[in-house]
Order: C-alpha cells, then structure tokens, then sequence
C-alpha cells in the first residue's frame, strides 16, 4: 500500500535574498510542519531578480517535496520580459499566505503634498515626477507604471538595485515617489523622511489607516504583494489538498496571525482554485502594461 504523502522533509525555496519573505516562509514552514509530521526547510536561492529560485522549482520533480514561496510578479512579470527559461505554465498557486498592498510615498519637500495633487502636478508637468523602483521590470516598477496608466498620467522611471537604494534615493532628493511595502516605507513615514500619499491595496492597511486608497482617490487600480505557494505544474490534486487543509489551519492560527501583524501584512489565506484566479488577474494586467513600456536596466 502506497505511503500517504508526506513521507519525509518538504522544501521551500525562496528566490529572494534572507529579509521579510524569507523570514515570513521561516515561520510557517515551522507551522506547517508540526501540522505535517515532517521537516518543513527553507532554501533561499536568489539571483537574477527571483528568476534563479523559480526555475529551480518549475524543473522539481511534482511530488510536493520542492515548492515555491514568492510574490506572483515571478510567474506573472518575468516571463512576459524574455529573460527566463520557464512559462507561466510551468509553476502551479497552491495557496496565498499573506497579502500587503504597495504604498505610494513622496519625498517630505516634493512639490506636492498627497496623491490627488501629484496626479494634477504630472498631468501639468508630464515625465517630470520621477519614481524610483527596485528594478526595471520588478513589480514595483510595472505597479508603478499600471498606477500611471490608471491615473493617465506619465512618470520619469529610475531604476535602482533593490527597494532600500531607491527609497535612499528619495530620502536624498534624486526621485520624487518610490512605491514599496508597508514594512519598508512606514518608519521612514514615521520618521517624517518620506510622506505615504496613497496605497494600492482595496481597503486601508490597519497601519495605515489615515492612507488613502488609489481607489479612493479615483484611480481605477487595486494592486498588493501577494505573498504564497507554487508548485511544479502536474504536483498531484490530492497533494494540494493536502497542503491546502494544513495552510489553512496554520495561516488561521493565532500565532501566525500575530506574525502577519507584527510584519504589517495581512494573513490571508486563499486556497488553490481561488488564488489561481488572483494570479492569472495579474497576469492580464501585465500582460498589458508589458508590452507598452521600454524595459532595460539604466
């Protein structure tokens, strides 16, 4: 009689470098595996803007032993760019653990003083608000520009090697907006160094409470990091299942609600079916900004 999975330890790569992503998978690997009954490990595998750790995973065997836990952006983003070696098919959502939403934030003597009058400054002044990202075709980047397209505008893109230097560049006046996670910008907000003019997300951050919306604003556009598990494609339904049933216990759980919290994210679980239906959205909403901006490190 065939062994019910899982019979021995279950890997979670994270294709970014050791930070917030890679302690977040830490711990519900802890979670997850008690639930199991098997040694749940995190391998962090970065490189090439998460592209590294991702075809790792989309070449694993579909057992349910090797699984991905990264933002969509690394299926949905990268593949439309040209530059990996694996599809959008190649990877299959398990789960959604943790949802933040992208925060808008200008320098503190930026020429405007919130978002409604940004919008109105870059439509007078076209390409003169410059936004700083983590890269060029990051999902920073491409929210940015799905921001612009919404609000009909056009922003001065400046790309930097990671979210830190480009908040240090609109700390030092070289951008004026750089967009990032709550956790990132909101002890720069706190410190008065930068101001959080408006959010991505549906409804207001609990630690963002006096943030508006884009939505509110009138910007027709909800974007949020989306942080969860892939698989290979072909991993067995009764596998995810599986898997299903004990994410929803652990993400529900009291403890790791409070991680969430205490990392100014929101645990929200959805399972397979549904997070599917959330990844392929902004998969078409990539798919159509992509195509209509110039790509290219600077």
């Amino acid at each position: 009689m065939r062994a019910q999975w899982p019979t021995h330890a279950i890997t979670i790569v994270v294709p970014y470098a050791p930070g917030a992503t890679d302690q977040e998978a830490r711990r519900l690997a802890e979670l997850l595996s008690r639930n199991l009954g098997q040694p749940v490990v995190v391998d962090n595998k970065d490189g090439a803007g998460g592209a590294i750790g991702t075809q790792f995973v989309a070449l694993a065997k579909p057992d349910g032993y090797t699984l991905l836990y990264a933002a969509p952006a690394v299926i949905t983003i990268a593949p439309l760019l040209g530059t990996t070696q694996y599809k959008y098919e190649d990877l299959m959502p398990i789960a959604r653990i943790t949802t933040s939403p992208h925060v808008l934030a200008s320098r503190s003597d930026a020429p405007f003083k919130n978002a409604g009058e940004m919008i109105a400054y870059a439509k007078a002044n076209p390409g003169k608000v410059v936004f700083g990202s983590s890269g060029s075709g990051t999902a920073v980047h491409l929210a940015g520009e799905a921001m612009a397209d919404a609000a009909g505008i056009t922003l001065n893109h400046v790309p930097y090697r990671g979210l830190a230097p480009a908040i240090t560049a609109a700390l030092g006046g070289f951008v004026d907006v750089v967009i990032g996670l709550p956790v990132a910008i909101k002890p720069q907000v706190d410190a008065g160094k930068l101001r959080a003019v408006a959010q991505f997300g549906a409804t207001r951050a609990p630690a963002l409470l006096d943030v508006p919306t884009l939505r509110e604003l009138g910007v027709n556009l909800t974007l949020g990091v989306d942080l969860g598990l892939f698989a290979p494609a072909g991993t067995p339904t009764s596998i995810v299942n599986r898997i299903n049933d004990a994410l929803a216990k652990v993400v529900g759980s009291e403890e790791f609600q409070a991680f969430a919290a205490k990392a100014l994210a929101r645990a929200a679980y959805l399972p397979a079916d549904e997070y599917g239906k959330v990844v392929e959205g902004e998969r078409a909403l990539y798919s159509r900004i992509v195509p209509r901006i110039k790509l290219g490190d600077k």
